[in-house]
């Protein structure tokens, strides 16, 4: 008995202890925030011409963190998603032998080419207290290049002698691509900005940029 009430009083002590601790704990100094823009982006580097798209941002103030008088600095985590764009063009050419011997003297071609990109972001955000911004971080992709072909076989006539559906061929790439963004965030209300941006992203050797005008909501 004498042993077991010091061990017991000790192992009490030893669990109150932590708990008074977790309580004197003051809670991480953040501020939330949403942010949704409309996008369009230039994909004249990968041959074809804009694309629009939805952004999705979440993030937190880190208020903690001196980035300079009036500035403050944040974290963010975002989704992408672009509208497919395509490319489609028409030509004739000469038959192969297979296609002499189904009757063709002449192949018609009708071709698409499309791409399709969407990935999520994170990034590390700075604002200063002059309504500008700059972001930096990864692009994580997933990138698709497609191309659908129909064969339209000619006879000497031009009459066509039968047409031919070809099976799709796509290629897909997923990957981490560097980006970074220059922007505005001009208040509207108390929590609510304006934000306009301009976003550069490397991307399978290529480079692209891309605008976006939305709303970011502060809590």
């Amino acid at each position: 008995m004498k042993t077991t009430l010091p061990l017991t009083l000790g192992l009490c002590a030893a669990l109150v202890s932590p708990l008074h601790a977790e309580e004197e704990l003051a809670p991480p100094d953040v501020d939330f925030y949403a942010e949704a823009q409309m996008l369009r982006a230039d994909m004249d580097p990968y041959g074809f011409e804009t694309a629009d798209g939805l952004n999705i941002n979440l993030g937190l103030w880190l208020n903690s963190v001196n980035a300079g008088k009036g500035s403050r600095l944040g974290l963010e985590a975002g989704f992408i998603r672009q509208s497919d764009v395509s490319n489609d063009r028409q030509f004739t050419r000469a038959p192969s032998v297979s296609e002499q011997g189904a009757g063709a003297d002449s192949v018609r071609v009708q071709e698409e080419d499309s791409l399709s990109l969407s990935g999520f972001t994170v990034a590390a955000v700075w604002q200063s207290p002059y309504w500008f911004y700059l972001k930096g971080g990864a692009y994580l992709y997933d990138f698709e290049l497609e191309n659908r072909q129909q064969r339209i076989l000619l006879d000497t006539s031009g009459d066509t002698v039968s047409t031919i559906k070809d099976a799709p061929a796509s290629d897909s790439q997923s990957g981490i691509a560097p980006y970074a963004t220059a922007g505005l965030a001009i208040p509207l209300l108390d929590k609510l900005s304006l934000t306009a941006e301009y976003q550069y992203t490397a991307l399978e050797s290529e480079e692209y940029g891309t605008v976006g005008v939305g709303l970011r909501f502060t809590n």
